[in-house]
């Protein structure tokens, strides 16, 4: 039981990770993808969900790395490392599941990563504790 924040920070460091780097790999994409005559990062839906997503990542980002200096410095607690597991591994899965929309078709195949960084997205919200529990440890903090 002491060993849970660490486990579920450490979770939310890989969640922050894979976030990034759908990100990452769908800008790229887009930017070479064309559709209606026009590279898919050309069109404002396309740019407004990448926004969505690059905000995502950088506010995971900085929650992320506040908590890795409180593991560091000693001072993490269940409440603070419940929450980092909780929102990390479900803004993964939307994350995800926005980025895998964006390639088409072709996210689907698993012969791009986001297929696969989509699929295994789901179990995050499950293993250290499903994130029902993360909120059940949460609430019972107010």
């Amino acid at each position: 039981m002491q060993e849970l924040p660490y486990e579920r920070t450490m979770l939310g460091v890989f969640a922050v990770a894979v976030i990034e780097r759908a990100v990452q790999l769908t800008v790229e994409y887009t930017k070479e993808r064309r559709a209606f005559g026009k590279l898919l990062l050309e069109m404002q839906n396309t740019r407004f969900k990448l926004a969505e997503a690059q905000t995502i990542a950088m506010v995971g980002r900085v929650f992320i790395d506040h908590c890795v200096q409180r593991l560091i410095d000693g001072t993490m607690d269940t409440v603070t490392a419940s929450m980092a597991k909780w929102w990390l591994t479900e803004m993964q899965c939307q994350v995800t599941d926005e980025c895998l929309q964006l390639f088409g078709g072709y996210g689907y195949m698993l012969d791009y990563p986001i297929a696969q960084m989509y699929a295994d997205a789901r179990v995050q919200k499950i293993y250290g504790g499903a994130n029902e529990i993360m909120k059940e440890i949460i609430a019972r903090s107010l």
